[in-house]
């Protein structure tokens, strides 16, 4: 059930504002033609990265081990931009959690001394306060939000239908679900997949001086 409450966009954690480097791209001459090519090579880099680190924080029973995922997740993310970006939609979902889970121990304590607060970090560690999650559908609901994020923004940036682009996220159900398998399988062995995206760091540190956009990121 939790799965499914976390891949609503309803679901008030705050992703409704970030566009996931789109809106940057597109200031950089992205077409509208471009954003299936956007989604995927995003899926297969910050993506499969943040699909992993929830799946990692989603097996990690303490606080200390949790902090320590947080600084796995800032050494995959050199862009400060990013860095706050994530640590603001991961505040958003913490907060959300600690109203349904007041009274576990450790998501109580990793909020308390959590400085980084990434996202992917905080929603294993929600599914793990949820219980009965398994690791495949923590991954799938990382890179399915990851894909979903930039499909929506997609609607507000470019002259494009909802349908279409929602059908599109829909096309990419087979690829996100290897995707995910890569992320558990990477997860169950500590070894955390590490991609560099120079393009969108780039473009994020830039956009971060602009005060003309819609989407923090």
């Amino acid at each position: 059930m939790l799965d499914l409450v976390l891949a609503d966009a309803r679901t008030p954690s705050g992703s409704f504002a970030a566009s996931g480097g789109l809106e940057a791209a597109v200031g950089a001459g992205l077409a509208a033609t471009e954003v299936p090519q956007f989604i995927r090579a995003r899926l297969r880099t910050v993506g499969v990265c943040d699909a992993s680190l929830a799946v990692a924080a989603l097996g990690c029973g303490s606080v200390d081990g949790l902090l320590a995922l947080d600084l796995e997740a800032a050494a995959r993310t050199p862009a400060e931009p990013l860095r706050r970006v994530s640590a603001q939609l991961g505040q958003g979902l913490l907060r959300t959690a600690s109203v349904w889970f007041p009274d576990h121990a450790v998501l109580a304590g990793y909020r308390s001394r959590s400085v980084l607060t990434p996202r992917p970090v905080v929603l294993g560690a929600v599914a793990r306060a949820a219980g009965g999650v398994d690791p495949l559908a923590v991954a799938r609901v990382s890179l399915y939000d990851d894909a979903a994020t930039v499909a929506s923004a997609a609607v507000k940036l470019l002259p494009l239908d909802a349908a279409v682009t929602s059908a599109r996220v829909v096309a990419l159900a087979a690829e996100i679900g290897a995707l995910a398998a890569t992320a558990v399988a990477a997860a169950a062995v500590g070894d955390l997949p590490s991609t560099a995206t120079p393009l969108l760091d780039e473009r994020a540190m830039k956009f971060a001086t602009t005060d003309r956009r819609l989407f923090v990121s």
